[in-house]
């Protein structure tokens, strides 16, 4: 376990070391995960990889098929004032978390990514309070969004733990 000082978290990578129970949750987050990715596109996810290639002049091999696959996983634990700060992920389409235990909800904030959004008010704020959505989550819930998505955990109140299991997924060609 690593101690960052604001949480901490397991070292390693989850996925592998986690056993056949984390082997066949990471593989139901990738399942779910290709499917958001499908259910926004309205396409299957091959094709919807082999359309955004298409953009930029590339094109995928005949025959070749797409998937989402885990490029690092990690469990992380939460005790009484513990907080992540805003951030992404960098190289990772998608991030994923799923919430394994909590005394109550589990808190999230998504970040509206919009440039200048501050400087245009269109009369009805969608995002909230300094252009944020938080989240409520629930142990059981899983949570998936693009990796670029700047997110943080507030601080973490209750006197038992917090654990959640977070997840990079890109995608594969083969």
């Amino acid at each position: 376990m690593k101690d960052f000082g604001y949480k901490r978290e397991t070292a390693g990578e989850f996925t592998a070391w986690g056993g056949s129970d984390a082997a066949r949750l990471s593989g139901w987050v990738c399942s779910v995960a290709g499917k958001f990715v499908e259910s926004l596109t309205g396409m299957p996810l091959t094709k919807a990889f082999t359309h955004s290639l298409a953009r930029e002049g590339e094109q995928l091999s005949t025959g070749a098929s797409v998937s989402v696959g885990v490029t690092r996983s990690w469990a992380s634990l939460y005790r009484e004032g513990d907080l992540h700060e805003p951030h992404f992920h960098p190289d990772t389409a998608l991030s994923a978390v799923y919430y394994v235990a909590a005394p109550g909800v589990c808190e999230i904030d998504l970040f509206d990514p919009r440039p200048a959004v501050d400087y245009y008010d269109p009369g009805i704020c969608l995002a909230g309070e300094s252009h944020r959505v938080r989240l409520a989550c629930t142990p059981g819930e899983l949570i998936v969004f693009p990796g670029w998505l700047k997110h943080a955990v507030p601080p973490f109140t209750g006197e038992e733990t917090r654990i959640s299991i977070a997840w990079n997924l890109n995608y594969f060609t083969g």
